[in-house]
């Protein structure tokens, strides 16, 4: 399984969908806490809507695009942020920053793709701190599935989680909820 994330939905930087690959061992599943690793620094949470793909899909048009996720998620992805900023100056690979273990929380729920167009919410502490639409994404859900499966091909269980409008600070103490109309997905700690 591939955790693929886009990460210029929300920015202007380029013209397509760019994305980077985690291991399968950054997924924080059962709404486990997220424990602060202690030696990267400044983490940063972006919360997040997930596609699951239903069927292989190598060089699919946009218009098929639909029939390869058949459910949605709700996803939060943990950036080490000053980590990553160092290791973009120095041209080396982001692993370090993006792709520790458990620095991926996703929901065990699903929903089916229609339900994504209500958007999520996501809290820190029962106070909304961030709104994910559909509307507001710069490459819609096809598109992106459409672009990756000209990269590579994408497999059945494939996560893409299509990016966040917002950064939020980590702190030890917090709660994290991510909601998708009244169904909540995700609610777990920080530790």
């Amino acid at each position: 399984m591939k955790l693929i994330n886009i990460i210029n939905n929300y920015t202007r930087e380029g013209e397509a969908p760019r994305f980077y690959l985690k291991a399968d061992t950054a997924l924080l599943r059962n709404n486990d806490a997220f424990y602060i690793p202690d030696r990267l620094g400044v983490i940063v949470a972006e919360p997040q809507i997930v596609l699951r793909i239903s069927r292989l899909a190598k060089c699919v048009s946009e218009r098929f695009a639909t029939r390869c996720y058949d459910t949605i998620m709700g996803g939060v992805v943990f950036t080490a942020e000053e980590r990553l900023g160092a290791l973009r100056r120095e041209g080396m690979p982001w692993d370090e920053a993006v792709g520790f273990d458990h620095s991926s929380a996703l929901s065990l729920d699903t929903l089916s793709r229609d339900a994504a167009l209500q958007g999520a919410i996501f809290y820190v502490n029962g106070q909304e701190s961030a709104r994910i639409n559909f509307a507001d994404m710069r490459f819609a859900a096809d598109s992106v599935v459409s672009h990756l499966s000209e990269a590579m091909t994408l497999r059945i269980g494939d996560l893409i989680f299509l990016g966040s409008p917002a950064k939020i600070k980590v702190k030890a103490g917090d709660n994290y909820r991510l909601v998708i109309g009244d169904k909540v997905l995700l609610n777990f700690d920080i530790k």
